[in-house]
């Protein structure tokens, strides 16, 4: 397992260096470099992280190891860290210095006028001199860890380019084969009729990745289902079982609507009011909790005026959960028989896998036995051959000594560790930063790749003059390894979830860098901090100094609780912002932070965005989504680098401003759900890189002179989605 994360850690190593390179490399022709004194130090830097890079992806599982060399790498990242943090500033500094005025001009009058200029070069020749010391040393080091582990498998890396993965078949049908008899058992006693209890429980019980939750949902689906239930809803539970926010999740699920603007007693009546009179069938899935009182408090804003029949189908990793509930019937998940788990891991690989050489199939066939009859297993690992091509590769991946560990849901955490060791190395960090979201959240995918522009995660490629379609190869290829699941589309918006194992591993991969709590003082771990993902009652502490120093991205899953103070000033690297249930007014702290280049806010509050959000030039991506904005302010055509604006269900909004004609690199607007907005700027035509214009729900009738819809490529699309169940 050491061997693992060991590998692990070199392609993150490897990753950051990736991108430290690809941002030099125009850095060191920038005017400003030469100005202020650094231009030789960054090529000498660049050469270092060029070599050093280079070495990692050739060496492989040669630079991994136990002991020192373990503790070398960790040494590496922090160093790869700190090179890509100067890296940041240098282009903040650089960039800032260049949209200030005329250009070179501008420049050279700053550094003649403004002392701080000279203090910034004098800073930044020193760290990058300091930083080019620490590398050179482990560019002499690096000899002796060679040889280091000649025993283990080879794998072969992939070149740094983004590798478009081959077409999969959809890998959720893989999940439900061998289990039409468990389905129909499990279906014929949610609609038997001869039951005394008014509600009648039933729980399918299996370890992670035996397919629960995928039969729960076939079930769910099924035509017999829903002819036999007045209505039918699912909620997420996951490990933390709070009575409230269950409540909270059953009447978005029946009103679809969000409730933070409701009161607790408000939403159980009108949960009572819905189901009352009603067989109801309620899947709970993925419960942990083994309370009998907890469970007590829920069941009891359910069994009033229900009709008896109706049903709680509940899936749980526990024997002892599904006893604590009175479940009724207990369905053991079995494990896929050796047939059945050859056939998911054939229907995942795809047609491809007819072409197959008897040699090829006689691997893969050990290495389905090795997954123990786990679907999730199996399936993460077929996606993860589908584009080897010899079979040394296969060989390595059967022979891997993750595959022996005891326990079937350790084999299948095993596997998908070993499926991401295996991923190509541009995947890797997009997949890292899907663990900012909360277990069972819905993931948008727009938004998401919206953030990997912003962390700069994602690279153009010869041919491709858009970051968005590298995003939505990256996506597909994510969902095609089994990494990224559930994805469905409604109102034009597609959006997935990634299983909990899966969630577990990006969190683990991740590891210290991320924070789930808001520390009450600064200690030598928080130092450490990429990335926050922080909900309501985990966002009260006050934050101490400099605790965002180094931070990324952050999420927050209740904006109305979290206390900012002046934490964020010294956010200088901060790209990404998430705040959901912002509350009454914007935090003005993160409108301070000039580095941000994407904000997602909803359930705002105010009616009017403040000025100083067009402050925040390197802003690319704004999100302001069901809240109740009048309209945005003037002064956001000063947003030039501005590409995605997104206002979807700011139900009030009135109008946009003329000076969104002068976002001139703006592709896509989403004004979906903007009801009471009845037309659109003239200058709106002005905006010749766009691509995407959402109008649904809206009451505009025409579009202004000057904007043309096509179909072609490069064309402008245009989304009308009207559907009265929204």
């Amino acid at each position: 397992m050491v061997v693992a994360e060991a590998s692990i850690l070199s392609s993150i190593i490897s990753g950051t260096l990736n991108l430290v390179g690809n941002k030099l490399a125009p850095l060191i022709f920038k005017e400003y470099s030469s100005i202020a004194g650094v231009k030789k130090d960054l090529q000498e830097l660049h050469g270092l992280v060029e070599e050093i890079n280079c070495w990692l992806e050739t060496a492989g599982d040669k630079a991994m190891g136990t002991g020192p060399s373990f503790s070398w790498l960790n040494r590496l990242k922090d160093v790869s860290y700190d090179v890509q943090d100067l890296v940041d500033e240098f282009y903040l500094e650089a960039e800032e210095r260049e949209s200030d005025g005329d250009g070179i001009k501008n420049i050279v009058s700053t550094y003649l006028s403004k002392p701080k200029a000279f203090m910034f070069q004098f800073k930044a020749a020193h760290k990058i001199k300091a930083i080019k010391k620490r590398f050179a040393a482990i560019v002499k080091q690096r000899t002796e860890f060679n040889a280091i582990a000649d025993s283990l498998y080879p794998v072969r890396h992939m070149s740094r380019t983004n590798v478009e993965m081959p077409s999969l078949p959809n890998a959720d049908i893989a999940s439900v084969i061998g289990r039409d008899q468990e389905k129909h058992k499990i279906i014929s006693k949610l609609v038997k009729t001869d039951d005394p209890q008014i509600i009648k429980i039933l729980s399918i019980i299996g370890l992670g990745g035996s397919g629960k939750t995928t039969m729960a949902n076939l079930i769910f689906k099924d035509d017999n289902i829903q002819k036999y239930f007045d209505v039918t809803h699912w909620v997420h539970v996951s490990q933390e079982f709070d009575v409230a926010k269950l409540l909270q999740k059953l009447f978005e699920d029946i009103v679809r609507k969000k409730s933070e603007c409701y009161p607790l007693q408000e939403m159980t009546k009108t949960i009572s009011d819905k189901l009352t009179g009603k067989r109801f069938l309620l899947v709970l899935d993925d419960v942990w909790t083994d309370d009998r009182i907890l469970w007590g408090e829920f069941m009891v804003h359910l069994k009033c005026g229900v009709l008896p029949g109706s049903c709680i189908l509940l899936t749980t990793r526990s024997r002892r959960v599904a006893e604590v509930v009175e479940s009724a019937y207990l369905f053991d998940l079995p494990f896929l028989s050796e047939y059945h788990s050859w056939q998911v891991f054939e229907q995942t690989f795809g047609m491809a896998v007819k072409g197959l050489d008897t040699e090829f199939l006689e691997v893969g066939k050990q290495i389905v036995n090795k997954c123990g009859g786990m679907p999730l297993a199996i399936k993460v690992l077929a996606a993860a051959l589908h584009d080897k091509k010899h079979l040394e590769e296969w060989q390595a991946m059967r022979d891997n000594n993750l595959l022996d560990v005891e326990g079937k849901e350790h084999r299948v955490f095993a596997c998908l560790r070993l499926s991401y060791i295996n991923m190509p190395s541009h995947l890797k960090q997009c997949f890292t930063v899907c663990s900012l979201f909360p277990k069972g959240y819905r993931i948008d995918k727009e938004k998401l790749i919206d953030q990997w522009i912003a962390l700069d995660v994602i690279t153009l490629t010869d041919g491709v003059n858009y970051l968005e379609h590298i995003g939505n190869k990256c996506f597909d290829s994510l969902v095609q390894l089994c990494f990224l699941q559930d994805v469905d589309g409604t109102f034009g918006e597609v959006k997935c979830r990634m299983h909990d194992l899966v969630h577990d591993l990006a969190r683990s991969i991740l590891g210290d860098e991320i924070s789930l709590v808001v520390p009450k003082e600064r200690t030598t771990s928080t130092k450490s901090y990429r990335y926050f993902s922080l909900n309501g009652e985990q966002s009260r502490n006050h934050p101490p100094k400099n605790l965002y120093g180094k931070a990324r991205a952050i999420y927050i899953a209740n904006g109305n609780n979290f206390v900012f103070d002046k934490a964020l000033k010294n956010a200088k690297h901060l790209r990404s912002m998430t705040v959901e249930l912002a509350g009454t007014t914007v935090p003005t702290a993160i409108l301070q932070i000039k580095s941000l280049r994407y904000i997602h806010i909803s359930y705002l509050g105010c009616e009017a965005l403040p000025e100083v959000i067009s402050d925040i030039w390197r802003l690319q991506a704004l999100h302001v989504t069901h809240s109740n904005l009048l309209e945005l302010p003037e002064s956001i055509g000063k947003l030039h680098k501005l590409k995605t604006l997104n206002l979807a269900w700011c139900r009030n909004l009135k109008r946009l401003p003329d000076s969104i004609g002068d976002c001139h690199m703006i592709s896509s607007i989403d004004l979906t759900g903007c009801m009471r907005l009845t037309t659109l700027p003239n200058s709106i035509g002005k905006n010749r890189n766009l691509r995407l214009l959402r109008l649904g729900f809206t009451s505009i009738e025409r579009l202004p002179h000057g904007v043309t819809v096509g179909t072609a490529p490069g064309t402008l699309a245009l989304s009308l989605w009207n559907d009265s169940r929204r």
